[in-house]
C-alpha cells in the first residue's frame, strides 16, 4: 500500500489506496480533520481521520462510522465521491473492497471446444447405462441428507448503529481481549493492551460467558484495527479512577446498539 504525502502547504495529496483517496479528499476539502469532524456532526473524530489518511482504516468490516460518514458526504460534500477519482468509502473498505478487481485486466473468453461427432451406439448404451446408476445414487444420498439435515438456524445480523457520537473507552490493568460475535465467541483475536484509549460506538446485549457479568454488555469499537469487533464492557475502566475500587461494569451512557 502506497504512503500518503503532503504538498507545499501541508495538504494530502491522493495516493494509490482508493479509501486513503477518498478520506484525504474529504479531509483537503473541508479544511482539515478538526473541520471535518465538526462540520459532519462528529461522526468521525479527529483522530479516526487522522488514522484512516494514513491507511489504518476499518479492514474487518464496514463499520458504522465508515456508512455514517459515506451517507453525510453524499449530502453535504459537492463533488464526492467522483472529485477524488476513486469510489465512495462504503466500497473502499472491509475484507473484500468492491474497488479491489477494478483495475484488473478483462480475460479474452476461452476458445469454443469442437463439437465432438456421435458416440457409437454401443457406447451410448453404456452412457444410459452409468447415468441411470448416478441418478439412482444421488437420490438415496439426497434423501439421507434430508432425513438427516436437522441444523440450527442461521443467526442473525448484529446491530451496529448508535446515536451518531462515538464515546471514549480506556482498558484496565488487564487490557481486553475482542470477538468477531459477541454471541457465539467467534473470531478471538487482536486483543487491545491495557490502558489503551479506544472509540466505542455503541453497546449489546449477550450474556454469553460468566465473565461478562454483573451487566453482559459487549462494546463495539471504532478504533485502528480493531474496528468493527466487540469487547466485553467489564474489560473497561467505564469512569472509574485507575487503582481504585471498580463501581462501574457498563458505561451506560453509550447507547445500546440498534
Amino acid at each position: 500500500m502506497s504512503s500518503t504525502t503532503t504538498g507545499p502547504s501541508g495538504d494530502r495529496l491522493p495516493v494509490e489506496d482508493p479509501f486513503v483517496r477518498q478520506i484525504t479528499w474529504l479531509v483537503n476539502a473541508h479544511g482539515g480533520r478538526d473541520q471535518l469532524a465538526k462540520i459532519s456532526g462528529k461522526r468521525v473524530s479527529p483522530r479516526t481521520l487522522d488514522n484512516w489518511c494514513r491507511g489504518r482504516y476499518p479492514r474487518n468490516a464496514v463499520t458504522g462510522a465508515v456508512r455514517e460518514l459515506d451517507a453525510w458526504a453524499l449530502e453535504n460534500s459537492p463533488g464526492y465521491p467522483e472529485a477524488a477519482r476513486a469510489p465512495r468509502l462504503v466500497e473502499t473498505c472491509g475484507p473484500t473492497p468492491a474497488g479491489a478487481t477494478a483495475t484488473e485486466p478483462a480475460q479474452a473468453p476461452a476458445p469454443a471446444p469442437e463439437t465432438p461427432g456421435p458416440p457409437p451406439w454401443w457406447r451410448r448404451r453404456r452412457i444410459l447405462v452409468a447415468a441411470l446408476v448416478l441418478v439412482l445414487a444421488v437420490g438415496g444420498t439426497t434423501t439421507a441428507l434430508l432425513l438427516r439435515d436437522d441444523g440450527p438456524d442461521p443467526i442473525p445480523p448484529l446491530p451496529s448503529t448508535g446515536d451518531g457520537r462515538l464515546r471514549p473507552e480506556t482498558t484496565g490493568s488487564l487490557g481486553a481481549n475482542t470477538f468477531a460475535d459477541p454471541r457465539t465467541l467467534q473470531g478471538q483475536a487482536q486483543k487491545i493492551p491495557p490502558d489503551t484509549t479506544v472509540e466505542v460506538r455503541c453497546r449489546y446485549y449477550a450474556p454469553s460467558i460468566p465473565s461478562v457479568s454483573p451487566d453482559g454488555f459487549w462494546y463495539l469499537i471504532e478504533t485502528d484495527e480493531w474496528a468493527g469487533r466487540w469487547s466485553p464492557a467489564n474489560s473497561f475502566m467505564n469512569g472509574d479512577v485507575k487503582g481504585g475500587p471498580t463501581l462501574h461494569n457498563t458505561d451506560f451512557d453509550v447507547p445500546v446498539c440498534r
